[in-house]
């Protein structure tokens, strides 16, 4: 079985108007930042408004499951099920915890100092 690490760096990344492209985001609604990442033009909501109304799912909770399986899991999980039966699916998740990287609880929202 392949590590996370092995698994990670086997990936290859989408450009992201490859990705803008099968949302229905043309290019010239984009602000790029690099080739990987971009900030979507705030006018694309004008030019959709007479499109049908997507859907929104919020996953929250207030404690992940004891082995730390919490919403960053089930949101991906969710996002490749909605995909699989052929969904257009976004899915956007802030940063995780950091709270098992560095062995305290709610580094995510927490400043962290500089050296």
């Amino acid at each position: 079985m392949l590590s996370d690490l092995e698994i990670a760096q086997a990936a290859t990344a989408k450009h992201i108007e490859e990705i803008a492209s099968a949302l229905g985001i043309d290019r010239v609604d984009l602000d790029l930042h690099g080739d990987y990442k971009a900030k979507v033009k705030l006018d694309v909501i004008a030019k959709n408004s007479k499109k049908p109304d997507a859907k929104y799912i919020g996953v929250t909770a207030v404690t992940p499951t004891p082995l730390g399986e919490g919403k960053t899991v089930t949101t991906i999980g969710l996002s490749q099920a909605l995909q699989y039966i052929g969904k257009r699916v976004c899915t956007c998740i802030r940063q995780p915890s950091q709270g098992p990287t560095f062995g305290i609880k709610g580094a995510a929202s927490a400043s962290t100092p500089t050296a």
